[in-house]
């Protein structure tokens, strides 16, 4: 495997607001890391890569999980979930510009906002 591909461990607060666009960017770095290996990565040891780049506290749920995916579903449903369109749409339409962000930034951030609506 690539160790420059290898991606940080994974310290993450699941009621962080970010928490779904890191994991989502922790994971597709992971898949990367594990796609560089020259061969086939064995059941086992695949299992226990992402044992190896969680942190402890998210290491404790993971810990039971008897396969790959198995460990890989648990932390999805732990930081994806399911997006409130009316709430993301609130969100969108009481978005003010604060004061010192510049007219790019404000633009970056409606948008980061309607991808959710």
């Amino acid at each position: 495997m690539d160790s420059a591909l290898k991606p940080e461990k994974l310290n993450l607060d699941a009621r962080s607001p970010e928490a779904p666009e890191i994991f989502k960017y922790w994971f597709r770095c992971f898949e990367d890391y594990l796609d560089s290996s020259e061969t086939e990565v064995d059941s086992a040891r695949k299992l226990r890569l992402p044992h190896a780049r969680v942190g402890h506290q998210l290491f404790s749920i993971i810990e039971d999980a008897t396969t790959y995916e198995t460990a890989i579903d648990i932390l999805k449903k732990r930081f994806v979930k399911p997006i409130n369109e009316v709430h993301a749409r609130h969100l969108l339409s009481t978005c003010s510009q604060r004061s010192g962000e510049t007219l790019d930034e404000y633009v970056e951030r409606l948008t980061a906002l309607a991808r959710n609506c």
